[in-house]
């Protein structure tokens, strides 16, 4: 199996000619957060906005709307009822999803959603809204396993980022099952259903639908922690919305995450360092690069 290399993902990542604006860059509409989970709304609305998405809207509830402005005031936020779950309120929700031209955003769902993430999904996934891509990630892989996400069918090259107890409920296989067969586990699932997955992990597996796969080798320990993964979908969907494929900008998304835990593990060490430290050695990663 390949590995992704350096060349591989400077030459996919893209560049920000002189002329450029925001729009050039496209934009990313993620739903996440509820009251329970206030955190990974903000910490996946931060990776999109440093791996370089020209507008990040945020729906999600008042409690980690205020969390994300607080880090990231460059966030655009549509403000979400919290219902008796505390998830996003579903009438919010459409209106949210209605703000975006057919064709114009990527959507983030899942990091936080809650207990309600399956009512969530089938409204914004149920046929209302076309989507440039999606990427569905934590709370919204759990409710596609449990068969909560009613009527909906995932759009072509749909990115799924399960860790190995999400792809275990995904498949019905054991955990053990899913660890001693990672290549294989993740390329059936992606054939099966036209979408390119990420299986999280040490060695983490990139799998498109005609087969094709890509191992990545950085990263570290360090990235053991809630939140590693809120970032790591809010950096895909913003390689997503500045025009890259659905396997590139998993592949790249992937790597670059790992590259600059390695360089965050270095400054802060394995034990201390937190999910939302690697966004400065992102960015220090993309200076030396030129990007």
């Amino acid at each position: 199996m390949q590995k992704i290399t350096r060349d591989y993902v400077l030459e996919r990542l893209p560049q920000r000619v002189q002329d450029s604006n925001k729009g050039s860059f496209g934009t990313v509409a993620a739903f996440a957060g509820s009251s329970a989970y206030r955190g990974a709304a903000a910490l996946a609305a931060e990776g999109a906005l440093r791996s370089g998405a020209g507008l990040v809207f945020l729906a999600t509830v008042p409690e980690a709307m205020q969390l994300a402005l607080l880090r990231t005031p460059e966030c655009c936020v549509l403000p979400c009822r919290a219902d008796a779950a505390g998830s996003l309120d579903l009438d919010d929700v459409r209106a949210a999803a209605s703000r975006f031209a057919p064709g114009k955003a990527v959507l983030l769902a899942g990091p936080g959603l809650g207990p309600d993430a399956g009512k969530i999904l089938s409204v914004l996934l149920g046929g209302d809204f076309a989507w440039k891509n999606c990427l569905l990630d934590a709370d919204a892989l759990n409710a596609l396993a449990a068969g909560k996400a009613a009527g909906i069918k995932l759009p072509a090259g749909t990115i799924l980022t399960p860790h190995p107890g999400e792809m275990s409920r995904l498949t019905g296989l054991t955990v053990a099952q899913v660890q001693a067969d990672r290549p294989g586990v993740a390329a059936r699932y992606a054939a099966q259903h036209d979408c390119v997955v990420v299986l999280k992990g040490s060695g983490t597996v990139i799998a498109a639908p005609d087969g094709s796969l890509l191992l990545n080798t950085t990263g570290n320990p360090g990235l053991a922690r809630g939140g590693s993964g809120d970032i790591l979908s809010g950096m895909i969907a913003a390689l997503l919305a500045q025009g890259l494929a659905p396997f590139d900008a998993a592949a790249c998304g992937v790597w670059l995450h790992g590259y600059a835990a390695d360089r965050c593990s270095a400054r802060k060490s394995r034990m201390a360092m937190l999910p939302h430290d690697i966004l400065e050695d992102l960015g220090t990663v993309l200076a030396e690069e030129g990007l």
